[in-house]
């Protein structure tokens, strides 16, 4: 079982990112005591760390990823690490996604195992067993599966890191795995399909009908809050879902809706959207960056998101954690929308490169 006791200290790395704000902020509100491990705070951590009055506590502790040193300094004392932090840039080299997501993980471990953690949480992703075909109902037991998506293809080494390690301690490892997470404070791949949507530049591909794998990220706090110190999830990995068989249509519908912006009645056959996609993909590379983000839509990982039937079982989660209580997409994705308050202020947002963050 989870440890009731809550009051222990837990450190959250990647803390300015949407998940690990999330994270750490859920914590503390939970009575946890919370080391928010980042490289500068942002000014909504700070607001919320000074007026925190709640019975855990929140506190900054200044390190890179990159720094092994630095972690093993800010893990000191600490019983628990989330290691949430990670590039998400879909613009970034493989080099840099790579040293990043896996040489960072490896980095954490390593820290962790050092400063005597007794349990290391680390954010995975769907995106390490989905490829670019259809997924449905696929549980834990699927094999990694190698894409040549960058950031894909890094979270299956970090995953496969954190797994196999073997310190010097007896530190236990858990790997959890979100879909598209969408919450508060996204400002990643939601602004891009807000601006897809508004402009009328958004297609439902072979109709839109099917699902998605999103997770509202007060749901993935909640399970990892659930996961801390619960010995039935020591040495696992979760697939974490909204537990809803949510279509690519209703996600859009969904936005549209909720932004008073029209809905998207464009269709494409998917073997026409595959065509294309495959083929920007191919050239994007020797462009600018300017250039590649304006192409963003036709990304892989924007095929998965309109495209690649996503559907994964959390039985495994409901069952260990137990993950049975979640925000229903719906008030979930209400609750998101709300703080872009209009549809013109949507539509100004540039998304964000997601490095260091998750």
């Amino acid at each position: 079982m989870a440890d009731p006791t809550r009051g222990a200290t837990v450190a959250v790395t990647g803390a300015s990112g949407l998940v690990g704000s999330h994270v750490a902020e859920h914590l503390a509100n939970r009575g946890f005591h919370v080391v928010a491990v980042l490289r500068k705070p942002p000014e909504f951590l700070e607001k919320f760390i000074s007026s925190y009055d709640g019975q855990g506590s929140i506190r900054v502790a200044i390190a890179d990823i990159e720094d092994a040193d630095a972690l093993k300094t800010a893990f000191t004392g600490v019983q628990a690490v989330v290691h949430a932090a990670g590039s998400v840039d879909p613009f970034g080299s493989r080099q840099s996604i790579f040293a990043t997501n896996v040489g960072g993980t490896q980095n954490a471990l390593k820290a962790a195992d050092a400063a005597g953690v007794r349990h290391f949480v680390f954010i995975s992703s769907l995106s390490v067993i989905t490829g670019q075909g259809d997924q449905y109902d696929v549980d834990e037991s699927a094999p990694l599966r190698p894409c040549g998506e960058s950031y894909a293809d890094s979270k299956i080494e970090a995953e496969t890191a954190v797994m196999n390690f073997r310190g010097s301690s007896s530190m236990q490892v858990t790997s959890l795995r979100p879909g598209f997470i969408y919450g508060p404070r996204e400002r990643s791949w939601m602004p891009r399909l807000i601006n897809s949507i508004g402009t009328g530049k958004a297609m439902l591909i072979d109709g839109g009908t099917k699902q998605t794998n999103v997770i509202f990220v007060g749901n993935l706090a909640r399970a990892v809050e659930l996961t801390l110190f619960n010995e039935r999830t020591y040495g696992q990995v979760y697939n974490l879902t909204d537990g809803q068989k949510i279509s690519k249509k209703e996600l859009f519908d969904a936005i549209a809706d909720g932004l008073s912006l029209p809905r998207v009645t464009k269709k494409v056959p998917g073997a026409l959207a595959k065509l294309v996609c495959l083929t920007v993909s191919a050239i994007a590379p020797s462009l600018s960056i300017e250039k590649q983000r304006g192409l963003a839509r036709f990304s892989k990982a924007a095929f998965r998101l309109a495209a690649v039937n996503q559907g994964f079982s959390v039985a495994k989660a409901e069952q260990d954690l137990p993950y049975t209580e979640r925000v229903p997409f719906q008030e979930g994705m209400r609750s998101t929308l709300a703080t872009f308050r209009t549809s013109d202020q949507a539509l100004s947002i540039k998304p964000t490169s997601g490095a260091l963050s998750r």
